[in-house]
């Protein structure tokens, strides 16, 4: 089973809902949640948030943060899945963001990654 049907199927078994934000992945999680069988019973839905500015806009990422730190960082990550999961009704949300390069971007050097996962407690 691939790590999508693993989350997938823990999901259903607990009857959790999950929301995706992307930047880094660009769309990629969320195309590969959407291949499993049977999603749509967990999957709320997707934002791809690519720019910087709709990171705040659309997820709720605090603007001071994406000012000081820029948007690869652990805090926006954190603050992208919890936006996610408030903004699109779920209680899990799986947020990513980073720099694939190839040089760095916002002071961060490629390779660079962050990812966050939210869930009840």
């Amino acid at each position: 089973m691939t790590p999508a049907g693993r989350v997938v199927a823990a999901l259903r078994r607990q009857g959790g809902s999950l929301a995706v934000a992307e930047s880094l992945t660009g769309g990629a999680l969320s195309g590969a949640l959407v291949t499993v069988p049977g999603v749509s019973a967990v999957l709320r839905g997707g934002i791809v948030a690519y720019a910087t500015d709709l990171k705040e806009q659309l997820l709720g990422v605090d603007g001071e943060l994406l000012a000081a730190h820029g948007p690869v960082h652990p805090e926006v990550a954190r603050q992208m899945a919890a936006g996610a999961a408030d903004r699109l009704g779920a209680d899990h949300a799986i947020a990513t963001t980073g720099v694939a390069g190839p040089g760095a971007a916002d002071g961060a050097p490629a390779g660079t990654v962050w990812v966050a996962a939210l869930g009840p407690g």
